[in-house]
């Protein structure tokens, strides 16, 4: 999907304020409100958390689990707890 139909989504209707805005979001210039966020994510199909991640390996970590039915995603969450219990006493934390 391109900038211009993004900001169709946005109601943004006029090529010359649509692309710069969403331009904008892409860069990090400018952080959408949340009814306009829901709106971008509806449209390319990703959990608005997506939007929020810190690093690429974490927006990875949530693209993956959202597509997991609720009971995977639970049984996964349940791993990596362990995972991250096992991990930190091994570094002594």
């Amino acid at each position: 999907m391109n900038q211009a139909a993004l900001g169709a989504v946005l109601g943004l209707e006029e090529q010359n304020s649509a692309a710069p805005r969403i331009s904008r979001y892409e860069r990090g210039d400018r952080m959408p409100d949340n009814e306009s966020m829901a709106k971008l994510a509806e449209a390319l199909e990703l959990p608005v958390a997506y939007f929020h991640a810190v690093s690429e390996p974490m927006a990875e970590a949530i693209l993956v689990m959202s597509q997991l039915p609720e009971a995977v995603q639970e049984e996964l969450l349940r791993h990596m707890r362990e995972f991250a219990r096992n991990n930190l006493r091994e570094r002594g934390a």
